[in-house]
């Protein structure tokens, strides 16, 4: 594990409802990753839709409601060109997918997407991947729902040789195609975060990935997870110690409710980072209660002058 904690901080407007026009979109991506390269943040992420049916299940377990924050009138971005726009207006800040719905495109069509944004950004791409969850989605893109766990492995087989090496063939129960050539190269070691709390995604950590990613639990949940991953770790006879990174909404202030974690002033806020930390959390994710743009920048800017500086 290791011993210095990383924040990151979630793009949510290339997928949510914001209520912001198309044309001023694009600028409040760049503002955005400007404005957490400077605040110190280690990584941008955003997450990977590629249409929202009609039809949208309402169990959604990350609000209060179940309802989603989007609907069929949302803007959605394509996770990797909004990625690419921002490696042209940042110097340092990784960027990354959290997370990549793995079974939505072919994976020779991922790879060739992951490689070159990993190229355009000089190595400063980080891939979390997950099978998704909106069955209406992938009835939509032709995906059939029940294989995508399966899919998703073999996508990260096919990656994993992509990666060691520059020409290769497959042949899985999903995927078979006869040597082709993975270009451009890889320009760093791109660490994989694995999505998901089930059993086969504890596995596809050990066997698959740099690390773990999970979105609101709480520490003690973080805790009991990373058993789970160490016994994958260890079956998988992986050296050294998984990352995790808990993303989780913030809350900075005399106004925020100090019953809510990472909510409060920012000695509360450290010491809530300081319990994730204890329950082998290596990256923590911020994303905001506020869709106000100029209030999210604010909380960033505030964000990294009181917390991150401690660290």
């Amino acid at each position: 594990m290791s011993d210095e904690m990383e924040f990151g901080v979630m793009l949510s407007a290339t997928s949510n409802t914001y209520g912001i026009a198309d044309a001023d979109l694009p600028d409040v991506f760049r503002r955005s990753g400007r404005v957490a390269e400077d605040s110190g943040f280690d990584v941008v992420v955003a997450g990977d839709h590629i249409v929202y049916p009609k039809e949208i299940p309402t169990d959604y377990e990350y609000s209060s409601s179940g309802e989603p924050p989007f609907d069929t009138e949302t803007s959605v971005f394509d996770v990797f060109q909004v990625l690419s726009h921002l490696a042209a207006v940042t110097d340092e800040i990784d960027l990354g997918t959290n997370v990549v719905a793995a079974p939505y495109r072919h994976p020779l069509v991922l790879t060739k997407n992951i490689l070159t944004l990993d190229a355009l950004s000089q190595g400063r791409f980080d891939f979390g991947v997950a099978p998704g969850w909106m069955k209406t989605e992938f009835d939509a893109l032709g995906s059939p729902f029940e294989e995508r766990g399966r899919r998703t492995d073999e996508f990260l087989e096919i990656f994993e040789l992509a990666c060691e090496n520059s020409i290769a063939s497959y042949e899985g129960e999903h995927y078979q195609f006869d040597e082709v050539g993975f270009h451009p190269r890889p320009a760093h070691d791109i660490p994989i975060w694995i999505g998901g709390k089930s059993g086969a995604a504890i596995r596809r950590v050990g066997q698959f990935g740099t690390g773990w990613s999970t979105l609101w639990d709480y520490p003690d949940d973080v805790a009991t997870t990373r058993d789970r991953i160490m016994n994958a770790w260890t079956d998988f006879e992986r050296e050294g110690d998984p990352e995790i990174a808990v993303l989780r909404p913030v809350s900075l202030g005399p106004d925020a409710d100090p019953d809510r974690l990472l909510s409060g002033e920012p000695a509360d806020i450290i010491e809530d980072v300081e319990t994730y930390r204890e329950a082998g959390t290596t990256r923590i994710i911020v994303d905001f209660f506020t869709t106000d743009i100029d209030e999210q920048l604010g909380l960033m800017e505030r964000f990294g002058e009181e917390v991150i500086d401690a660290f």
